[in-house]
This record gives C-alpha cells, structure tokens and sequence, in this order.
C-alpha cells in the first residue's frame, strides 16, 4: 500500500538509505560522547571495531560523509586525545587529518599526480601553510640561548599542525564538494545543529526547566554535550538572514521560522552577553553586510537602529567592558611588540611568544586576543602577507560569484551572500580574539573545534564556484587560472 504512494520506487529507497546511514551516525555521535566521558574505553573501541569497516566503506564512496561528520564533530563529540600537556587533540582536528591523508592517497594512488582544482587561493593559502613549517624550523635553530620551551617540547609542532590544518579545511572543502545537493545538505544540517544549541543554551541562561540536568547536558561530559563556544552564532545569523533576505523559492513559513531563529541568536550572543564584544560584534557586522546587499533603505535603517541601541549599552555594561578589556588589549600589544618588534621577518614560531614572554618578563605577558597580533608574532611578515593576500583574493573572488549569481533567488544566491558576509565577520573576529587561529595558551588545541567552522564555511564558496564552473565548461578549467600543482 504504502508503496502505491511512490515512497520505494529505486531512486526513493537510495534516498531514504542514505538518510537512515546518515540519521544513524548523526544518533551515534551524542553515545558516543556519553560512553567516552566515562572514562571506559572498552564500550568506544567496541563500536569503533564494528563501525570503522563501514565508515571508511562508505568514506570512499562518498568521501562528503567525512565532512558532515566534521560538522557533527566539532559541536558534539567530546572525546579527545591527551597529548601530555592541559591541551587535547578534539575529534574533528583527527578527522580533519584523516580525510586530507584519504584525499591525497587518492590523488597519488589513484589519480597519479597531486593537482587543487583551479582558484586564485590556492597560492596565498599553500604559501601560508609553509611559512608556518619553515617559521618553526627558523625558530628552533634561531631561537634566543636564554628562552627554553614551556610545557611539552611537542607544543610548537602540534601548533603549528593546528595552524595549517585550519585552512587546510577550505581546501578540503573546496576541492572534494562537487555537488550542489550536498552544499545543502551541510548548511541545513548545520541550522538544524543551532537549532539545537539554541534551544538547550537558552533553557540553560534563562533558567527554564531542570537547569542542573541541562547543565549536565551542555557543559558536563555528559550523554549530549554541545559545544557552545566559539563564533557558531556568526555563521548561524549568516545562512538564516541570507534565505530569509534572498530565497525566493523558500516557504514563508520557514523564513518565519528563521527569523525567529535568528532574534534567538542575537538575543543570546548580545542581550544575555553585552559584555563579550568579540562574540556580537561580528556577528552584528554579517548581518549589517547582508542587509547591505539586500537593501541600502535597509541598511541605513538597521544602522540607525544599532546607534542607538549601542548608545544605551555603551553607557552601561560595554563602558565596564572597554575600560577592563579595551585597555587590557592595548597593553599585551605593547607587550607583544617588545617580543615580535625584534623578529619582524618570520616571527617567533608557532606558540612561540609564550616562551619569550616567561623567559623575560613573565609577570608582565598576556595573550594578545588578537589573530592579527598572534599571526605577526608567530609567522612573521611573511606568513601574515600570505594571509591577508588570501583574504582578498577570496573576498574579490567572492563577489564575483556573487554578481554572477545575482538575482537568481536560489540556495547557490544565498550561499554566495552568507559566505561574503561571514567572512567579513570572521575579518573583524580576528580582530577581537583567537577566533581562527586558536592560540595554544589560550583556547588550546581544543579550539579547533570552534575555528574549524570559519573555513569550513568559507570553503563552501569555493565548491559553489567549481560548480558553477564545471556546468559551464564541463571539460575544462577556466583558462585564465591555473591550478597549484606539486
């Protein structure tokens, strides 16, 4: 009976399998994180000897799968590696590492030479990537006699693998998406993940219901512990605002819905947090640039309407804020800069201020908050040259598929707008803290799982753009670039 509706016809029953595969592994991974947090390994290694054959079956038919699970990762597995010191190796940096080894066996193996798809990121970001190594190297030969390494001498190496797995991730990204369908895919699963969030971190801070049993849930390791730190929120106000602002094909229903969802983000991130200017102040400025995009009227109004909003704020709880943060961060640059001042050309290498610092003045060192200090001090001019040359190469490169897609009202429109606007956010993020490079002294290794989410978004754009490349030259690059081969 039920077939006479059309539900098991072949091409309905490969849908629904994969959903139950999917929908399986998206119920295993809070069991997961309950097991492990016990501290029993026995139960985590059984499952792993029976899901391991079929998880790394279906990796190599659909090696997207690894990257769902990377967002699943980073907002509900908790299980983590000890590396010997008070930082852990989170679940998503792994399987970050495991599908780059997976992807590059392939290329070598497979495809007989190791190619990027064709875009003008990929030189910035690979020269990036050396200039990390090569700024560890410089820095354990030239290191000053007088510093010796704190904690674990493995620190600067698991650092600097920190550092270029991050970006690593957009590559990932944006050479292994080939279809559109699973751009979708990613970015509802990633709503629905905030969804989540949201609701359990609104009971949490409102105080709503059995809060100590919540708690438990979010912060204790406990059966579904969600990962609430970090700037989730920017790229969750980013893909909502876009499809209700652009979508034209999408039920008002559901652009209710997502407003709602999004007054529930900002009244988290700034109601409820006034004081943590580096959580809404970019966020504010994703959904300034998308209101940019959508109407100027619109603009004009909303940045009226946030001057005076601010006003009140900034006589209250942003004033404390600035006078104990604000000067705090004015003085660890001056800090910072007595250290990187005399080591302009590669920096002090991964991790590598914290050394100085406890070596020459220890009671004077902070951590900077700042990626744009972190990244001066650790790599140098070069590497921070690489880094701002691939931000405006994938900004203008951006907003040209932006106009290419202009006025089209689809899911590839929205994606466009969401990713510009999100990194502008991201832009102003690294500003106010370790948003994308976390620093090993502060976040730690663990906040991997946080920054990995910036260019696992950015990437996104990059995997629209081939697409759109490959419908319109199917069988050719686009001849005026050229891929980065090695």
């Amino acid at each position: 009976m039920l077939d006479a509706f059309g539900l098991f016809t072949p091409k309905r029953r490969l849908s629904l399998l994969k959903m139950a595969i999917i929908g399986g592994f998206v119920c295993s991974l809070p069991i997961t994180a309950y097991l492990t947090s016990k501290s029993n390994l026995f139960p985590i290694l059984l499952i792993l000897a029976g899901v391991a054959p079929i998880g790394i079956f279906l990796l190599l038919r659909h090696i997207e799968l690894g990257l769902v699970a990377m967002l699943f990762a980073g907002v509900f597995v908790r299980f983590r590696l000890p590396t010997g010191t008070a930082s852990e190796i989170v679940m998503s940096l792994l399987l970050c590492g495991g599908l780059g080894g997976l992807w590059l066996m392939h290329m070598v193996m497979v495809e007989k030479h190791i190619k990027l798809k064709p875009a003008p990121i990929n030189f910035p970001l690979l020269a990036f990537m050396v200039t990390v190594f090569v700024s560890l190297a410089w820095n354990q030969v030239y290191r000053d006699a007088l510093v010796q390494n704190i904690g674990s001498p493995f620190v600067a190496v698991i650092s600097a693998a920190v550092i270029v797995l991050l970006p690593g991730t957009l590559l990932l990204i944006s050479n292994l998406i080939t279809d559109e369908r699973w751009l979708q895919a990613i970015v509802w699963i990633f709503l629905a993940e905030g969804a989540v969030s949201l609701i359990i971190s609104l009971i949490v801070d409102l105080g709503i219901g059995p809060t100590s049993s919540i708690r438990q849930l979010v912060w204790y390791n406990g059966f579904l512990w969600i990962n609430s730190q970090g700037i989730f929120h920017l790229w969750y106000v980013a893909f909502a605002l876009a499809f209700v602002s652009f979508n034209r094909r999408l039920h008002p229903a559901w652009k209710v819905a997502l407003l709602v969802y999004v007054a529930g983000w900002i009244y988290w991130g700034f109601f409820l947090r006034t004081s943590w200017l580096s959580g809404w102040v970019p966020t504010f400025a994703t959904g300034a640039v998308i209101a940019f995009f959508r109407s100027k009227k619109v603009f004009i109004i909303l940045l009226v309407l946030l001057v005076v909003a601010g006003s009140y704020y900034a006589q209250t709880a942003l004033d404390a804020e600035s006078k104990e943060s604000g000067g705090t961060r004015l003085a660890a640059y001056a800090v910072n800069w007595r250290i990187t001042g005399k080591h302009l050309l590669l920096g002090t290498g991964p991790a590598g201020y914290a050394s100085y610092y406890m070596t020459y003045f220890p009671m004077e060192g902070m951590a900077s908050h700042s990626n744009y200090i972190d990244i001066i001090s650790q790599t140098g001019i070069v590497g921070s040259f690489f880094l701002l040359w691939f931000f405006a190469a994938h900004l203008w490169n951006s907003f040209k598929v932006r106009r290419r897609l202009e006025n089209r009202g689809d899911f590839a429109e929205c994606l466009s707008v969401a990713v510009i606007a999100g990194t502008i956010g991201c832009l102003v993020a690294m500003a106010l803290g370790d948003w994308l490079f976390p620093f090993t002294y502060t976040q730690g290794i663990v906040g991997f799982d946080s920054a990995m989410f910036n260019w696992f978004f950015m990437g996104l754009l990059w995997a629209l753009r081939h697409s759109l490349d490959s419908k319109a030259s199917p069988a050719h690059d686009l001849p005026t670039e050229q891929g980065a081969t090695a």
